[in-house]
């Protein structure tokens, strides 16, 4: 397979490209905390930021790559709108605080962040208006199931979203939806790429991890990447970001992936939904 490092980026379905492994900012909700996080990630050479108007931390992340001084040009920043604000001029002004809060003229990466009702369509219309617009490069969609997508989405539209965020971790593969964005030419994104650090003590893992002298942890991301994955590990110690950042100078074999692989057992670790476990299908 092609040699990734950590300026490696994926081909959306749109002609741009996102870079593979990034920073997750969730729950970063202390402004000091999270810059400091945002400036160990950029310092280690990551150059994706991912955070959201849920995290209320946006402010937060738009000081941190201000004061880094990198252009523009190299950084790729993601941010989605909350469900409260579904609704074609209620996203636009959600959209435009996002922007001002990140202090961006454009947005790379525009997300829908949970799937709920009507109200996501005229939403998704705005992102589409704001990518015609050039005021957001790239415009996708978040914790999309595969159902989600065929009973509801596109029968209401023919626009591909370039990705579709979700949980993605070794104890949940989530094979159907990766199967499916495939297909459509959608890029899948790991969130709680380490499921919340819930069994990175698994044997199986541990066994890999002595083998390549690496943490399990560093292969656990390293197998999202080996699968073409963007994962966006989260971390506010910015010596567990180095960590996670030092997994290109090694390579899991293919019997190594398969006993990763076989980890699964379609478990989730965020079991919260918008409107209740109705809402998640």
């Amino acid at each position: 397979m092609e040699r990734l490092n950590v300026n490696t980026r994926i081909e959306l379905n749109d002609g741009h490209a996102i870079p593979q492994l990034g920073l997750g900012v969730f729950q970063l909700e202390d402004p000091a905390v999270c810059e400091r996080a945002v400036a160990a990630a950029l310092e280690v050479g990551i150059r994706h930021i991912d955070t959201a108007a849920g995290y209320e931390n946006e402010e937060a992340v738009g000081r941190a790559l201000a004061a880094s001084g990198i252009d523009r040009h190299d950084l790729f920043v993601t941010t989605k709108c909350w469900v409260d604000d579904y609704g074609r001029e209620q996203t636009r002004r959600a959209f435009d605080a996002s922007r001002k809060k990140l202090g961006l003229d454009v947005i790379d990466l525009y997300l829908l962040h949970w799937p709920v009702d009507e109200t996501m369509m005229a939403a998704w219309d705005t992102l589409i208006a704001l990518r015609a617009e050039g005021q957001v490069r790239s415009i996708g969609v978040s914790n999309f199931t595969v159902r989600r997508f065929e009973d509801f989405f596109f029968s209401r539209t023919d626009v591909v979203p370039a990705v579709n965020q979700v949980e993605v971790h070794p104890f949940n593969i989530r094979p159907d939806v990766r199967a499916y964005c495939q297909a459509k030419g959608i890029a899948v994104e790991s969130y709680s790429p380490l499921a919340r650090m819930k069994g990175m003590d698994h044997p199986a893992l541990a066994a890999v991890a002595e083998e390549c002298g690496k943490t399990p942890a560093q292969v656990t991301i390293r197998w999202h990447l080996q699968h073409g994955l963007v994962v966006i590990p989260k971390s506010q110690h910015p010596a567990r970001i180095r960590e996670n950042a030092a997994v290109f100078d090694f390579m899991l074999t293919d019997e190594q992936m398969r006993r990763i692989d076989a980890l699964n057992e379609d478990r989730f670790v965020i079991g919260w939904r918008p409107g209740g476990e109705e809402n998640w299908y």
